[in-house]
């Protein structure tokens, strides 16, 4: 903990400097929205990118509630083409049940695994051709608190597209697979957003997302999970190199004939706000 303290202490220290200083090109953070964009960090820059998650899954009897009390991503731009990427998420689970309303709140806290990696560009937007960008991080499971541990790592390996349709709007779309480091077959997810440019202070976006995955279930048994969720946002953009995001999303649909929870009167949403911004050189 010591180390988020010393490193949001950094943070705010620099925001004189930060103020006295700007660059012309607009920030492009990987929040809000499932699924990263396309923009690369420039050259010796680095750019922060720092929020706040709630999500509530209510079915019955159980409702789970997940706190993302700070999740950061860390990206510093090597060159034109590749930046590097480190980040944590800071995690609070907390478990209740309408069937036994006098046992306390069962209430788990503590960080997921570390996370290193990086981010390419692959191929660039020429006429009907997208921009195209491969983003790979890998989960350190010992980086990790008890309860959030897996047995293995994790690795997250993902392509992102864009296409400008015009100088307000992009469509970005994104298809990845990742592994939690305890289910041997991955978690295949896709996403399919417009993003808008309403001025040079306000943008927007709406993006569906879906994720589907196999698990053994011993005996020859296999279930496969598959959900999809609607979400929209908003973004601010005080000066050129920061930003200030808030969204929130519901979950449209889920499948698992073999889930217990099949079947069920099941309702699940999001809000997230943030805040990024870009070291300039």
């Amino acid at each position: 903990m010591k180390k988020i303290y010393l490193l949001g202490l950094l943070l705010i220290s620099s925001t004189a400097w930060l103020k006295a200083q700007d660059s012309t090109e607009t920030i492009a953070p990987d929040r809000p929205g499932f699924g990263d964009a396309v923009s690369i960090v420039p050259l010796k820059n680095l750019q922060v990118e720092t929020g706040f998650w709630y999500e509530a899954d209510k079915a019955t009897p159980l409702t789970a509630k997940g706190i993302g009390l700070n999740s950061t991503l860390l990206r510093y731009g090597l060159g034109d083409k590749v930046e590097l990427r480190f980040d944590y998420n800071l995690w609070q689970n907390r478990t209740s049940s309408s069937a036994r309303p006098n046992d306390p709140e069962q209430v788990e806290t503590g960080f997921f695994p570390l996370r290193l990696g990086m981010k390419a560009l692959l191929v660039e937007n020429k006429s009907w051709i997208p921009t195209v960008t491969f983003i790979g991080m890998l989960g350190l499971p010992r980086i990790a608190t008890d309860a959030f541990q897996p047995a293995y790592l994790s690795p997250d390996l993902q392509l992102s597209f864009a296409n400008p349709i015009n100088d307000w709007l992009t469509i970005c779309y994104n298809l990845g697979a990742s592994w939690d480091g305890d289910n041997p077959n991955p978690e295949n997810y896709y996403a399919l957003s417009t993003e808008f440019s309403f001025s040079n202070k306000i943008g927007g976006y709406l993006q569906g997302h879906g994720a589907f995955q196999r698990t053994s279930l011993g005996g020859g048994k296999v279930s496969t999970t598959h959900q999809t969720f609607a979400e929209a946002g908003v973004m601010y953009y005080p000066r050129a190199n920061i930003q200030v995001d808030l969204s929130g999303g519901i979950r449209a649909s889920e499948y698992d004939q073999e889930w217990i929870f099949y079947g069920a009167d099941r309702s699940y949403y999001f809000l997230t706000a943030g805040l990024s911004w870009r070291f300039p050189r």
